[in-house]
């Protein structure tokens, strides 16, 4: 596939679906920091990392929660067997830091309600909960 050129229209209007999300979710929800592209807060026991592309343009969430103990190889194998499983997104264990996390893109193509912002948001923490849950027995 060639690069994609955009006319300065559709480039425009990404930006504001972007920008618009952005503002609802700022609104709807308690940010606890945000810059140029995320916006970061704690939501049902994970700490919630909310990323936007404006030229894509894309919603990515990252979901992260500390795990008591170290992984093991046994967890590590479990998280690529969700992964081949999991239809939404990805899990992963990051060593460094000793937390689970999940991960979705989602394409901003239309304006978001709350209502529907919440529907993908609580479907992204359902999936995380089963990894997590999984991985942590």
């Amino acid at each position: 596939m060639k690069n994609c050129k955009l006319s300065k229209d559709e480039q425009q209007r990404r930006k504001e679906l972007a920008s618009h999300v952005r503002e609802m979710i700022c609104e709807q929800m308690p940010v606890e920091a945000q810059d140029e592209t995320s916006l970061m807060m704690g939501y049902r026991d994970y700490y919630l990392q909310i990323s936007f592309s404006d030229l894509h343009p894309l919603m990515v969430f990252c979901l992260a929660k500390a795990l008591i103990k170290p992984s093991t190889v046994k967890q590590q194998r479990m998280a690529n067997d969700l992964n081949l499983r999991s239809i939404l997104g990805s899990h992963a264990i990051n060593e460094e830091v000793g937390c689970y996390s999940y991960r979705a893109t989602h394409w901003l193509d239309a304006e978001m309600e709350p209502e529907r912002f919440f529907e993908i948001l609580n479907r992204c923490v359902d999936e995380a909960n089963k990894g997590f849950l999984k991985l942590a027995s």
